[in-house]
């Protein structure tokens, strides 16, 4: 309830619990992405056989979509002894979804399911970096930029055309436009180049902008691309650009995809710890180790 409009809004929780305590949510701003953690010993009543449980399936319902669609990482993943985690890095931007768990016994058998709900931020209008460009496969190159050029959309027609004898008009056979693709611009700071140069030729990555933009999420994998381009003469300006076309592409597969968390790896691990033991000494558990404290 509003009692004063002028009043400051209220920030919600970073961190989201269901309401039986076994499905938790952080929103990690910094990659505009979601944290999810399974924990099946947690909450006012542990989970039944939690010695059993071996998998987890992890859905996410996003506003206005005909249904759920698997986090990937979590199509399925492991959740050994009840513990298990999972990285939602394609959660649109600015809107609440609903996230759903559902557990798998060691004999294959369905448990119980948990939901929650959260929004991942999306780029306040004025903002500079107004647009993601997300890497699947190294979440850890995603950048936020700015835009600098939004090119029109445009939607290419699927029409076969043959004229009809006798007739003024010919005869059309036609199918479903194509997904709407867009020539962006971005500008990046120097620190920036090298990381986005090599974002731009990752693979598959997800274009995600703030709803004002009127452009759905895109998973895309850029093609020709243009930059880096300095905005002035080398020295002058401290921004470089970056020229691609957006082209979209249906989701990529996300059935028995590891979990990738941005700047976390077992590489990661091994660089910064000697020995097994000096890992279990720093992590209490396997969800913590999984997702480095998150």
């Amino acid at each position: 309830m509003i009692v004063d409009p002028s009043a400051p809004q209220v920030t919600p929780p970073e961190l989201v619990t269901s309401p039986d305590g076994w499905l938790t949510a952080a929103v990690d701003e910094q990659w505009a992405g979601v944290v999810l953690t399974v924990d099946y010993t947690a909450g006012g009543t542990p989970l039944p056989d939690v010695d059993q449980v071996r998998t987890v399936y992890i859905q996410r319902q996003d506003p206005g979509a005909a249904g759920p669609v698997p986090v990937r990482g979590a199509d399925y993943g492991w959740a050994i002894e009840g513990a298990g985690a999972a990285y939602d890095h394609e959660a649109p931007l600015g809107v609440a979804v609903v996230y759903t768990v559902t557990v798998f016994y060691e004999d294959g058998s369905q448990g119980p399911s948990s939901s929650l709900s959260v929004t991942v931020p999306a780029p306040e209008p004025g903002e500079d970096r107004d647009l993601w460009v997300k890497s699947l496969d190294e979440p850890g190159l995603s950048a936020r930029v700015m835009i600098v050029t939004w090119g029109q959309p445009s939607s290419a027609g699927r029409q076969d055309a043959v004229e009809v004898a006798g007739s003024p008009y010919r005869a059309v056979a036609f199918d479903v436009h194509g997904a709407e693709t867009v020539q962006v611009t971005v500008d990046v700071p120097p620190e920036q180049v090298e990381q986005v140069r090599q974002l731009l030729r990752s693979g598959v990555l997800l274009a995600q902008t703030r709803r004002g933009y009127y452009f759905a999420d895109a998973f895309h994998v850029p093609a020709d691309i243009t930059g880096p381009t300095p905005t002035g003469k080398l020295g002058s300006s401290e921004g470089y650009q970056f020229t691609w076309t957006i082209e979209p592409l249906t989701r990529p597969d996300t059935q028995d995809q590891p979990m990738r968390l941005p700047t976390w790896s077992w590489d990661a691990v091994a660089e910064q710890f000697a020995t097994w033991d000096a890992v279990a000494a720093s992590y209490p558990t396997w969800a913590a180790l999984s997702t480095n404290g998150a």
